[in-house]
């Protein structure tokens, strides 16, 4: 009766001895699964890695460029490549070449449309108006472009923008001649932290 009694006494210990040294060798536990909140830096640091130090979304000349989009860029309503940036172009008789220290670019652009929501409506004509270009220095600087007068007129982009269109022209402006490349900014961030697109001269 007495060793009953003693080994009763003793289970207690026993079970606190066992709780205390975890799993044995054949009990595996099982690897935690990721959640949607550890992958999420991952994506947005994903997104900031396409983008310059100013916020912009660097595109080849010749490249498809899109916004207003679904989730492709088949998808946007207002898509748009730069075919070619010519630098100083001879102008034409009556034209104004850029004054010392600066330059002229003569971006030739393609632009489709389809249908335009009313935010896209007044998006579109600014995407390529010179007053929304920047002209960016090797060294960081950001410069306002002006509109150029070197080329004739004849064969500019137009200013009005129109849904379910397609549209080539020009967009001329004067920049300092550091500039080493070209921008379309937004006016306030886009949803992924991005300011419009840029482009090499080249």
């Amino acid at each position: 009766m007495l060793s009953i009694v003693a080994r009763l006494a003793a289970l207690p210990a026993l079970v606190l001895l066992a709780s205390c040294t975890g799993p044995t060798a054949e009990t595996k536990s099982p690897a935690p699964s990721p959640t949607p909140s550890s992958a999420a830096p991952a994506t947005a640091a994903s997104v900031k890695k396409n983008l310059t130090a100013q916020g912009f979304l660097q595109k080849k000349v010749g490249e498809l460029g899109g916004t207003e989009c679904q989730n492709s860029l088949d998808t946007c309503a207002i898509k748009f490549t730069v075919d070619k940036i010519e630098v100083n172009p001879t102008c034409y008789e009556y034209g104004t070449p850029a004054a010392a220290g600066r330059k002229t670019l003569l971006l030739h652009v393609s632009l489709t449309t389809g249908n335009l929501s009313s935010n896209a409506q007044g998006l579109a004509p600014t995407i390529f108006n010179p007053f929304s270009l920047k002209g960016l220095s090797a060294d960081g600087f950001v410069h306002d472009a002006q509109p150029g007068s070197c080329v004739d007129y004849k064969g500019r982009l137009s200013d009005t923008i129109l849904a379910n269109s397609r549209y080539t022209g020009t967009v001329e402006v004067d920049v300092p001649e550091s500039v080493t490349s070209v921008a379309s900014a937004w006016l306030t961030p886009g949803p992924d932290g991005s300011r419009g697109w840029v482009w090499n001269i080249g």
